[in-house]
């Protein structure tokens, strides 16, 4: 018996202890330890069928460091060299970098129902760019990938800001200054109504925002994280919100379906990714047949071996049996690129 088993039986080996409680020492002791082992097989596979259920999923996904597989799509133009995870240019370079969990597209979605989950947009003309990133546990170190809430935020931006030199209050025309003294003024801490607690986070949010999308807050957020004003911070993409401008409460919580995380934007080698990047193609029904083709994440991982360091050009988007994960595979490793 392994030494989980072990532990398991023990727990069960406890309980029907009492049932066997009028029985002789040695007797009851050993009938307990009988059902305890009989009873440990059932135990594992019920164990093992929780992770597959969606409940299962969607706990696994609540802890990036735990499962450690991560989807991101992103537009460039045509031949552009993509090397990290985030921007990384003279004009801008992300911080870190959106990803959605990989086992919540698992099986392939079509690339249209792929951006409307994790709030992107389709723009013509550009290329379409797949990650699937699995660091191996230094990577995750180099990585650190935080799920995407707001108390998670404010934490990495006082990480990536301390030091810099920033007092507090704000001077209000530096949307890096505001960012971080509200990051620095929140404090987390438990409530017995949940809601209060929800609301001090979100409330410094705001005060980052100023209710523009144009405030010098609002563009420090999305030059160093990405993050726009449809984030919500509550660990969830809001589907559809790449493109509308607008949405009531009500559906913010109803499209919130899929996580999301923050990666520290490094290289894709550096995060153990492997990456796809796919030109427009056209056939007889559509000049762009992009759209409803697979975005799966076991061809971005059979097809993506990075190519010095880039991602690899792809003519066709396709799709890997269901049942098969090369990256799961035998021989395979986290950190083989």
């Amino acid at each position: 018996m392994l030494m989980g088993d072990r532990e398991a039986a023990m727990k069960k080996f406890k309980r029907a202890g009492s049932v066997f409680a009028g029985m002789a020492t040695a007797q009851g002791v050993a009938m307990a330890l009988l059902v305890a082992t009989m009873l440990s097989p059932l135990s594992s596979a019920l164990a093992v069928n929780y992770e597959k259920t969606p409940a299962g999923v969607t706990d696994d996904s609540r802890d990036p460091g735990r499962s450690a597989d991560f989807m991101r799509a992103i537009w460039v133009p045509p031949g552009t060299l993509v090397t990290f995870l985030g921007r990384h240019d003279a004009s801008v370079t992300n911080l870190r970098a959106f990803f959605t969990a990989t086992s919540f597209i698992k099986p392939a979605v079509t690339v249209d129902q792929y951006l409307a989950l994790v709030g992107n947009y389709y723009p013509d003309g550009q290329d379409l760019v797949l990650m699937r990133c699995r660091p191996s546990p230094e990577q995750v170190q180099r990585v650190t990938p935080i799920l995407a809430t707001w108390p998670n935020v404010f934490s990495a931006i006082v990480s990536d800001f301390s030091g810099r030199g920033f007092s507090c209050p704000p001077n209000l025309a530096d949307g890096d200054n505001i960012m971080y003294c509200a990051a620095r003024g929140y404090s987390d801490s438990a409530r017995s109504v949940l809601v209060a607690g929800l609301s001090l986070a979100l409330d410094a949010a705001s005060s980052i925002f100023a209710d523009s999308a144009a405030s010098p807050g609002a563009a420090a957020l999305k030059r160093n994280y990405g993050i726009y004003p449809a984030f919500t911070g509550l660990g969830f993409s809001v589907a559809g919100s790449g493109t509308v401008g607008s949405m009531t409460a009500v559906d913010t919580l109803r499209e919130s379906i899929v996580p999301e995380y923050l990666l520290a934007n490094t290289t894709l080698e550096e995060a153990g990714c492997r990456c796809i990047q796919v030109p427009a193609y056209g056939n007889k029904k559509s000049a762009d047949a992009r759209h409803t083709k697979p975005v799966d994440p076991n061809y971005v991982w059979q097809k993506g071996r990075l190519r010095e360091g880039a991602c690899r050009e792809t003519r066709r988007l396709g799709a890997v049996s269901a049942g098969f994960d090369p990256a799961t595979a035998a021989g395979e490793s986290r950190s083989a690129q």
